[in-house]
């Protein structure tokens, strides 16, 4: 097809991947760049203007050369009556510019001096980077100009002629498009779960009476009259607001029209409801789900491999803590054996109980007494300890709902947890795995490191225990911390953050279902 017009950040994609440009901008056929609505360009005519002396400054202006055939949307302007300054600001850290930037912003220069009937010779440019603070001072020089030239005229070959994708470590693996245009050569497996965003986390909002309002393509969250935080949506992979906290109804369209559910739940995490931009269009998918709670054979086969990884992790955090003895070890490893003869569901959780019990009971007789855990218990938690180990469980729960709803896999039908009115099923399947590596890890080390007090819980009338406000603000960072850190994680062969991990877990079982993969493999710590 015939690339009549170029939106000027395309410019950006095609110098990082000329691939990624054609997949984005010419096979999608502009799918997401609304940029022919009269009303979207008048709204921006009516932005506020702030004045310093003698200089205007103007956000978000809609620029157009029917000259080099590109349009846009420039960041901000700041003009007198000599100058005119183009203003783009990057995300990014730079020490120096980019060739991809600068081109960029020449672009924006000349469709801006076309579109405002201004000299060339008036216009100056400034890219900003965010990330490292720095500034850097750009002219629209002949030389430059000229290289533009060349740049569009090889971006419309691309889209009459378009490239073979060949593989760059650097470029494709933190790529958002790298499932769709990974050749076919690599890592077959890789390129099926690759997680789609690396820069994105989850959001969690527990400051209670806490507003969360939209501020342009960010949202900032205000609590009695004082921002706390602004940060831009591309950043956030999940909103969690945990109790009593508000969102504005502009926050809420800006994050699920952009696929970034909004997961709402009580003080103490429990689930109670998720907004998001609307059911999965992928049908083959949601029928192979359907069908495979018939297959029971299948069903069991994974359920199999998902405990094996529970097990194993369990396992892992023992040694590393130091509570278990190598008989101890033994009798785990015997009955991680016996999984593979079991026949039956409730075979397989009878196993898992056995090893649960054990492992707590290893736990329970490290803690210091004071603490009060004798075991595992819930609904209400009657110690402290579970009173943690609840809390953050209902946490790995939202971030494993919100990596299933991402993928289009219903989180109500599972394998190995039964099917029960309103039970996120499959949601309860995946976070399996991640329990003791995530939470128990955790738990154990702020008690033992003393991040955490007795007067950091509380009771309630009916003798329930859970987390003060202060409590549940330190355990939120550190779990927040671990979804970030990195791990080894074989089937990318390379150190991923958790929160990648799971993402990359629920695309395992989804290639599972659809046959793409034989077997699921659940993550376990190897290093």
């Amino acid at each position: 097809m015939k690339l009549e017009e170029i939106p000027i950040y395309a410019i950006n994609a095609y110098l990082y991947c000329p691939y990624r440009f054609y997949i984005e901008h010419v096979k999608g056929e502009f799918e997401d760049n609304d940029h022919t609505v009269e009303g979207r360009f008048i709204s921006q005519q009516e932005n506020t203007k702030g004045q310093t002396k003698n200089w205007k400054k103007r956000p978000q202006i809609f620029v157009q050369s029917e000259h080099y055939g590109i349009f846009g949307f420039v960041d901000q302007v700041i003009e007198n009556k000599e100058k005119t300054k183009i203003i783009e600001i990057k995300k990014g850290d730079a020490s120096h510019p980019y060739l991809n930037d600068v081109m960029q912003l020449t672009a924006y220069m000349l469709a801006y001096a076309e579109s405002y009937n201004k000299k060339i010779e008036t216009m100056e440019g400034e890219i900003r980077y965010v990330g490292s603070n720095k500034k850097f001072k750009i002219t629209p020089t002949r030389k430059r100009v000229s290289k533009l030239l060349e740049i569009l005229q090889s971006m419309r070959a691309v889209a009459e002629d378009p490239p073979q994708p060949s593989y760059s470590k650097k470029k494709c693996d933190p790529c958002s498009l790298i499932n769709i245009c990974l050749p076919q050569k690599e890592n077959a497996l890789k390129r099926k779960i690759m997680p789609s965003s690396r820069d994105a986390h989850p959001l969690y909002i527990a400051t209670q009476g806490a507003y969360i309002r939209q501020s342009g393509e960010s949202v900032t969250v205000n609590c009695n009259g004082r921002n706390i935080v602004k940060i831009h949506y591309s950043k956030i992979s999940a909103l969690h607001l945990m109790g009593n906290v508000q969102i504005s109804t502009q926050a809420m369209k800006l994050l699920t029209s952009n696929s970034i559910p909004v997961v709402f739940s009580d003080i103490l995490g429990r689930y109670w409801f998720v907004c998001h931009s609307g059911f999965s269009k992928n049908i083959p998918l949601r029928i192979k789900q359907l069908q495979l709670t018939q297959d029971e054979k299948k069903k069991i086969e994974i359920s199999k491999r998902i405990i094996e990884g529970k097990i194993k992790n369990q396992l892992y955090v023992l040694k590393k803590k130091n509570l278990t003895t190598k008989q101890d070890s033994r009798a785990i490893l015997s009955m991680l054996k016996d999984l593979d003869r079991c026949k039956s569901i409730d075979e397989l959780m009878g196993i898992e109980g056995q090893v649960a019990s054990l492992y707590f009971d290893k736990i329970s007789k490290k803690l210091d007494p004071k603490w009060e855990f004798n075991g595992r218990n819930r609904r209400p938690s009657k110690d402290p300890i579970n009173a943690l180990l609840s809390f953050g469980y209902s946490i790995l729960h939202n971030v494993v709902l919100s990596a299933i709803m991402a993928t289009g896999l219903d989180p109500f039908i599972g394998v190995l947890h039964k099917e029960h009115y309103g039970r996120t099923s499959l949601a309860l399947d995946i976070m399996e795995e991640f329990r003791p590596i995530i939470i128990d890890l955790e738990v154990l080390s702020m008690i033992n490191l003393g991040q955490l007090k007795k007067n950091d819980f509380s009771e309630n009338i009916g003798g329930a225990i859970f987390l003060t406000d202060k409590g549940r603000k330190k355990f939120l960072e550190v779990i927040r911390k671990r979804l970030e850190t990195k791990r080894y994680y074989s089937l990318l062969d390379s150190r991923v953050e958790y929160i990648r991990i799971i993402e990359a877990q629920v695309r395992v079982f989804e290639k599972c279902i659809l046959g793409e993969i034989n077997t699921y493999t659940p993550f376990v710590v190897e290093r």
